[in-house]
C-alpha cells in the first residue's frame, strides 16, 4: 500500500489552511494511498502519468498535486490550493 508524505513547500501550504481543509486533505489523500494512485479518480482517456492534479473538499474547494513513485510506494504532494471557507 503507498503512503502518502507533503514536500515542504506544500507543508507550508497545509500550515495556512483551516482546520475543515487540512481534514479534508487527509481524508482525500488516505482514499488516494489506498488504492492505485495513478487511478484514482482517472478520467476516460486520460493519460496515465506520474503527477496528478485533483479536486478535494466536501465542494470541491481544493486543488491537490502530488507526484507518484511506485517503486517506494510513495505518493509527495507537492501542492495545495483551497478557494473554500
Amino acid at each position: 500500500m503507498y503512503r502518502w508524505e507533503l514536500d515542504e513547500p506544500a507543508e507550508g501550504e497545509l500550515a495556512g489552511l483551516g482546520q475543515a481543509a487540512r481534514k479534508a486533505l487527509a481524508e482525500f489523500m488516505d482514499a488516494v494511498v489506498i488504492v492505485d494512485p495513478a487511478e484514482y479518480q482517472r478520467r476516460p482517456n486520460e493519460p496515465l502519468g506520474a503527477l496528478r492534479t485533483l479536486p478535494f473538499g466536501y465542494h470541491s474547494q481544493g486543488l491537490v498535486s502530488f507526484l507518484i513513485y511506485p517503486p517506494d510506494d510513495l505518493v509527495l504532494v507537492v501542492k495545495i490550493q483551497w478557494i473554500g471557507d
